[in-house]
């Protein structure tokens, strides 16, 4: 018998007796073909509602009221009682930055992950927990991730000998602040290691693009170093981490459920636009994000790569140009990170390209940008 959490599909009140009626369970919370079409649909990004838990706690403990800033939003109150809701992911991520502001808590969205653990994912926990290892649920938990919210990106970087990344991202179009939606994903992150792994789960480090709150408050968080101005947020893993095996180990559902979910192609694996986008976020920072590194990566000829590009209407140059564009207004909205910081982080070689490319998608300085993005006159 496995266990069951009251935020997902195990609750802990009840059992299911044999794996026929656990998976049964499972496939009644999971979606409708059409259910899948509105969640994937390019214009709206949405995430379920369990994302939501300890928010009203949170704002409660904060003296703020839950409710009236969730309308603020348009987010109705009633959604979070049902876990399988599902709201704009653009909306929970102002409602975070909104509440951090406000209530004067810049570590808000982490205060938020002390309520969430693996569990939030639904049926993806499932998957995961099934797995042999932590490093395999982790290999599901990123391949699945779409269910939960096709605006959230996880990526398990293993470039660097003994130290597995777990990058962790959120895409959005436009340069909308998300920090602490970024740090409530960490935070999650964190505590679904210690669900797989065990309480005594410790990253190697934790890497973070920016910060709002002190250094002491991350470190307690995580406890381990943090290292701040990185050009990603990431949990620095250990080998050791990955290949811990898993006491919930069950080869007949993990099956099952992996075949429903193949069903759908969760995360666009078979787009090429996609895969090349991981690449270059990737390898952007460190100034390699060349076609032919990026082809060598893939295992494809250069060639075959430009031409898989050209069959979903795009080219490389077009990819990183958008990718640079949209990553840029991220830095920019951060009032304190360094010009040269974000220039470095764009893979610029020079602050001088960064400022003509910036005039040339924005018409402005990079200075004259942050300060439209920020809404103010003068920094």
């Amino acid at each position: 018998m496995i266990p069951m959490s009251e935020q997902g599909l195990l609750h802990k009140e009840a059992t299911v007796d044999t794996w026929d009626g656990l998976l049964a369970e499972t496939y009644r919370k999971l979606l409708t073909f059409d259910d899948i079409y509105l969640i994937f649909d390019d214009m709206t990004s949405l995430i379920r509602t369990t994302s939501f838990t300890g928010f009203r706690e949170v704002t409660s403990q904060l003296g703020g009221q839950a409710d009236l800033m969730l309308e603020r939003f348009r987010i109705n109150p009633d959604l979070l009682k049902d876990e399988d809701a599902r709201v704009p992911l653009r909306s929970l991520v102002g409602l975070l930055e909104f509440a951090a502001r406000e209530l004067e808590c810049p570590d808000f969205g982490l205060r938020m992950a002390e309520y969430q653990d693996l569990h939030v994912l639904g049926p993806i926990a499932v998957i995961a927990r099934t797995c042999a290892t932590a490093g395999e649920a982790l290999a599901q938990v990123i391949r699945f991730i779409g269910y939960h919210s096709p605006g959230i990106q996880l990526d398990l970087d293993l470039s660097e000998a003994r130290a597995p990344r777990l990058v962790i991202d959120i895409r959005l179009s436009g340069p909308s602040p998300r920090r602490q939606m970024v740090e409530l994903a960490m935070g999650v992150a964190h505590n679904g290691m210690k669900l797989l792994y065990g309480d005594n789960f410790v990253a190697q480090s934790v890497l973070l693009a920016s910060h709002l709150a002190p250094a002491q408050t991350y470190r307690r968080y995580f406890k381990t170093t943090v290292y701040t101005g990185q050009s990603c947020n990431a949990l620095v893993l250990r080998d050791e981490q990955l290949s811990q095996p898993l006491e919930q180990h069950a080869p007949y559902l993990h099956h099952a459920l992996e075949e429903y979910f193949n069903q759908f192609d969760l995360q666009a694996t078979s787009s090429v636009v996609n895969q090349v986008e991981r690449l270059v976020l990737r390898m952007m920072p460190i100034q390699r994000c060349r076609l032919p590194l990026i082809a060598e990566q893939l295992g494809m000829h250069v060639r075959m790569l430009q031409r898989r590009l050209a069959e979903e209407g795009r080219s490389f140059d077009e990819v990183v140009e958008a990718l640079r564009r949209e990553r840029a207004d991220h830095y920019l909205a951060e009032r304190h990170m360094p010009m040269s910081q974000v220039a470095g982080l764009l893979g610029f070689s020079e602050q001088s390209v960064f400022n003509r490319a910036c005039r040339r998608w924005f018409s402005l300085s990079p200075g004259a940008r942050r300060r439209q993005l920020l809404g103010t006159g003068d920094l």
